[in-house]
């Protein structure tokens, strides 16, 4: 399923569907809602406007490719990953915190040449039982902004 060019005010998972490769591309979306879900097929997305990202408890199966996009509120990706193709974050601007919670990659992560404005604790919490696992390894290179941060990012 090709998602391209639309103007969304809310995005859900139950409209894509898990089987099919899935490419969202050069849209501006108020909210992508994957919350509680487990893609079967690579999940692309790249060149978007994105507001909200809901993302708890979904898995990508066959690997996503996050690329490019615009990131404007903070992201609560909590008990995710179960991947078993890598998953590509690259070029991204998040303008503000994204939340790393108890995600357990299975296959490798690449985070390579992204603004974290508010940084991420994707690499922190370290020796919480929270903390996020890497079966396979991490990649990261060229990030602007801190992914080691700890606690979930909120201010004070």
């Amino acid at each position: 399923m090709k998602v391209e060019n639309k103007i969304i005010n809310l995005l859900h998972y139950s409209e894509l569907g898990s089987n099919e490769p899935i490419h969202i591309c050069d849209s501006i979306i108020k909210t992508i809602d994957f919350d509680t879900f487990e893609f079967n097929s690579e999940v692309i997305i790249e060149r978007c406007i994105i507001d909200s990202l809901l993302v708890h408890s979904c898995w990508f199966r066959k690997g996503l490719v996050f690329k490019n996009n615009h990131l404007i509120n903070y992201v609560d990706y909590q008990m995710g990953g179960h991947n078993s193709n890598p998953i590509h974050i690259e070029n991204n601007i998040f303008v503000e915190f994204v939340n790393f919670f108890d995600c357990q990659f299975k296959e490798v992560v690449e985070v390579n040449n992204n603004i974290f404005i508010k940084g991420s604790n994707l690499l922190g919490n370290k020796n919480e039982g929270f903390e996020n696992t890497f079966d396979k390894g991490m990649i990261h290179n060229n990030n602007i902004g801190q992914i080691d941060l700890e606690g979930f990012g909120e201010e004070n």
